[in-house]
């Protein structure tokens, strides 16, 4: 499972720290959502970290983040979460479709 804006229990609020830097937006998941890879605040007031490792077992749930520092959440617990941005660094998303090699143009005048 992946962290998104559509499962999280409440979307909080969004942070553009500019370049470099990805932004973000705050929210809060259960626990048990939570996968390698997702972005969680285990620190109030800091930034995001990367979950690296999730073990579950019985009523917990321990996290690892890329530093190597572990936190023990309850299986349903609401843990603070972050949902990146899908564009990074500020820049314009581009176009899915080069208008100078699309043939929707082609098809329109053939018409």
């Amino acid at each position: 499972m992946c962290l998104t804006l559509a499962n999280a229990v409440t979307v909080l609020d969004h942070l553009s720290p500019g370049p470099p830097a990805r932004g973000y937006t705050r929210t809060l998941h259960p626990s048990g959502l939570v996968s390698p890879g997702d972005l969680w605040r285990p620190v109030d007031g800091e930034k995001p970290r990367t979950a690296v490792l999730v073990r579950r077992h019985r009523d917990r749930i321990t996290v690892t983040d890329q530093y190597g520092a572990t936190f023990s959440y309850a299986s349903g617990e609401v843990i603070a979460t972050a949902v990146p941005d899908a564009f990074a660094m500020g820049r314009k998303p581009r176009s899915l479709v080069d208008a100078r090699t699309s043939t929707a143009g082609t098809l329109q005048h053939r018409r």
